[in-house]
């Protein structure tokens, strides 16, 4: 009992200079946008510290409630700690309290593992277990919101409505406007979002049909053998290779190869397709899969054909799965950099008005734009900070996110609807 309690007075010790360096975080004053960094460093610091700390207090809950895996996760929190030390990643007037502390804690209630007085009770480990997962989403969401907040307030200073809506922007007179201070005169991204959106739309043409196709036979019409095991396994292979691999084949075989489309809309979109078709093929599988049987026994006894049983019942019912599949390769698609500036093109020197629809032309994108921004911009430039050259790549990637954002927002309202009507609500 005692260990145990000394487990709860460190581990509240140990969250200690975590909670004093958060506030002290927050208790700053005078706070302007470049030292907004140093208060997400300063949070995130905070968090690394407390988040540890909870450690212990598993550790002395367990064991205050004769828990086997008390005994277990004091040995091995001990083992990390010792190991932590070993390879000077932390202090050792850190460490070797800590491997002290929970190896005499197990060692006090080692003794008990194998007695009738220890009962592992399931409302412990279910205790635990909502602990530890609600903690594990807590982080989650705060990682993510922490990420949206430092792109908006990197990005603010140079969002405006000239550099949403204007489709005209040159990099060196980008780079003058910064130099002299004068953001509103940076130009506007509106041809690289349209080029991006272009893009993307071309990927889904192909991509879409080819992965409903192919999950659509894998589900309904292929024999379930290992044949068909073997497939999906390449398909699962196929969506873990790198971006960079899938640029160099698109380079090879779309826009240099035998079908010699060059750096173009074409290329670029065909590349992006093949790597986002294995998402396509197998959420969609999936989804498909997921239909009860009772849909297709309904069809086949009302006399309805096999193509009939799966455009009018199978597909109706895994639409919500399938928006899913479709959503992931969307993002997938919007999202890439490697793959679209080998196959589609790099960022011009010069953009004015909105992207042309040739298919043989390259065309601007936000993501290129993003990578090439802190490069380009610095290319002649003078009094030109770093922060501010990574500042507009942030406000260009704050459009990013709106647009997915948008594009998930209208997905989950469909899907949602689309499940009432496939329940008949």
């Amino acid at each position: 009992m005692a260990i145990s309690s000394l487990l709860f007075i460190s581990g509240a010790i140990a969250a200690l200079p975590g909670v004093i360096h958060l506030i002290n975080a927050f208790s700053k004053d005078g706070y302007t946008l470049v030292s907004s960094s140093a208060l997400i460093a300063d949070i995130a610091f905070s968090f690394l510290i407390i988040v540890p700390a909870f450690v212990f207090f598993a550790v002395g809950y367990l064991l205050l409630e004769n828990h086997s895996m008390g005994w277990k996760l004091s040995y091995a929190t001990g083992a990390i700690a010792l190991l932590l030390g070993l390879f000077k990643i932390v202090n050792w007037t850190l460490a070797l309290p800590i491997v002290v502390l929970v190896t005499l804690a197990a060692t006090v209630t080692f003794r008990d593992f194998k007695s009738e007085k220890r009962k592992d009770y399931p409302v412990v480990t279910e205790n635990l277990a909502k602990f530890g997962i609600r903690l594990s989403g807590f982080i989650c969401i705060t990682i993510l919101l922490g990420l949206l907040v430092y792109i908006a307030i990197r990005a603010s200073p140079y969002l405006s409505a000239n550099f949403l809506t204007s489709s005209t922007w040159t990099w060196k007179g980008a780079s003058f406007a910064l130099n002299d201070g004068n953001n509103g005169s940076l130009g506007g991204i509106a041809g690289y979002t349209a080029g991006s959106l272009v893009l993307v739309f071309f990927c889904e043409i192909v991509a879409v049909p080819l992965g409903l196709g192919a999950a659509i036979y894998m589900s309904e019409y292929a024999s379930q053998g290992k044949l068909t095991s073997f497939i999906r396994f390449f398909i699962e292979t196929l969506a873990g290779i790198p971006s960079v691999i899938i640029g160099l084949v698109g380079l090879a075989i779309f826009v240099f190869g035998g079908f010699k489309l060059g750096v173009s809309i074409v290329g670029g979109g065909l590349s992006l397709a093949f790597m986002t078709l294995p998402w396509n093929v197998r959420v969609v599988e999936e989804a498909i899969r997921a239909v009860p049987a009772s849909y297709r026994e309904a069809s086949f006894a009302l006399g309805a054909t096999k193509w009939q049983t799966v455009r009018r019942a199978v597909l109706f019912a895994a639409l919500p799965g399938m928006i899913t599949g479709i959503l992931l390769g969307f993002g997938a698609a919007l999202g890439e950099t490697i793959v679209v500036a080998m196959t589609a093109g790099d960022a011009p020197p010069v953009v004015k008005g909105l992207p042309t629809i040739g298919l043989r032309q390259p065309i601007p994108t936000l993501t290129v734009f993003i990578w090439r921004a802190p490069i380009l911009l610095g290319i002649g430039a003078k009094n030109l900070s770093i922060f501010n050259m990574y500042g507009v790549a942030f406000a260009a990637a704050f459009v990013l996110i709106v647009i997915y954002l948008a594009v998930c927002i209208v997905a989950l309202i469909a899907r949602n609807y689309l499940s009432k009507k496939v329940k008949g609500a």
